[in-house]
């Protein structure tokens, strides 16, 4: 475990190396310092990262729910214009076959009072 002696000793260590003044030995003491220190990181950051991975995955999976659900909710809204488009037309040829009707009727009745 990482503790205040051993940082003060990396510290003295890391100074002297930017001197170029390590011996061998002391090297490899660095080297191991550095070593120790990057797995007590990843220690402590693990539970951290293992979280972030489960939101991760979570969000994916929303993320694949959700396009899902828009590419079913695009397709019902296509049909959905295509019934309206269907609706226009038809409600037009019926008001044109009602406008015929009614003129058809008018013609009749005049041609009864005539």
């Amino acid at each position: 475990m990482w503790d205040e002696t051993k940082q003060q000793q990396l510290n003295e260590l890391q100074r002297r190396d930017a001197e170029s003044a390590l011996t061998d030995e002391e090297k490899h003491l660095l080297e191991q310092l550095l070593y120790e220190l990057e797995q007590d990181e990843w220690q402590m950051l693990n539970p951290a990262l293992e979280r972030v991975r489960g939101e991760q995955i979570e969000l994916q999976e929303n993320l694949g729910q959700t396009e899902t659900q828009n590419a079913v909710l695009s397709a019902i809204a296509s049909r959905q214009g295509d019934l309206l488009k269907r609706a226009d037309a038809q409600l037009k040829g019926l008001q044109s076959e009602h406008k015929a009707l009614r003129a058809e009727r008018e013609r009749v009745l005049n041609e009864f009072i005539a």
